[in-house]
């Protein structure tokens, strides 16, 4: 499958507006419950969304393929699985759900309690937290596609075992959380970033290819021999 020109570039935009929802949705909720602790994560992810940038644009100048590798791995993890499935997912859209279905609001307060707990009472709050999951669905589904267009025939083994080994830890974790779920949104946060990482490892172990082998083309006898090493 061949890259489109535009895919590193459409990827870029859906990541802008996710970070953006991330913005207003935490400032908008510092502002209403007078927690300024909400606005300490939004400098790291603003740097994280720079540094996605910058690599999803040297990879679409150069074809790097270190460059779409990193860059892969940090939007999986930090935007598709920390902004948008833990915080779109599990700390809006799952806890409304369960407040819909009359859940108390002590053991919603339980199952998501933390320093930015805030029981679903806003609209606006939890409408805008719950949109950057939905943005985050782009974003993991033009990752994706932009990772199946780079990859190789052959595939990188320890990067893959290590994908699945932390799939498997992540299972772990989320296996804790539901058999307990009592106040460990440690666990379950956890569980889902691990999660993000064990996927985009598994899916970068295609991109790179198998260490030490490369392949090259050269000409002996006028016929095309492609050699690898």
């Amino acid at each position: 499958m061949s890259e489109h020109p535009h895919a590193p570039r459409d990827l870029g935009r859906w990541l802008i507006a996710l970070y953006v929802a991330f913005v207003v949705e935490h400032a908008y909720g510092a502002a209403r419950y007078g927690t300024p602790v909400r606005l300490v994560g939004l400098l790291p992810l603003g740097l994280l969304l720079v540094l996605a940038l910058e690599l999803l644009a040297r990879h679409a100048r150069t074809g790097s393929r270190l460059a779409l590798s990193t860059g892969a791995i940090v939007v999986a993890v930090a935007f598709v699985g920390l902004a948008g499935l833990v915080e779109g997912g599990f700390n809006h859209a799952l806890k409304l759900a369960f407040h819909v279905v009359g859940m108390p609001d002590d053991r919603l307060r339980q199952v998501f309690g933390g320093l930015n707990f805030a029981v679903p009472d806003d609209v606006v709050f939890e409408g805008i937290g719950t949109a950057t999951l939905g943005l985050a669905a782009p974003v993991a589904w033009r990752l994706a596609r932009l990772l199946r267009s780079a990859r190789l025939p052959d595939s990188n083994a320890p990067v893959r075992r290590a994908g699945v080994a932390v799939l498997v830890a992540a299972g772990a974790l989320l296996g804790a959380y539901v058999t307990e779920p009592l106040g460990h949104a440690g666990l379950i946060t956890l569980a889902v970033l691990g999660a993000a990482l064990g996927f985009a490892l598994t899916a970068v172990s295609k991109v790179v290819g198998q260490a030490g082998r490369t392949s090259r083309i050269v000409h002996c006898n006028g016929m095309r021999v492609p050699l690898k090493w």
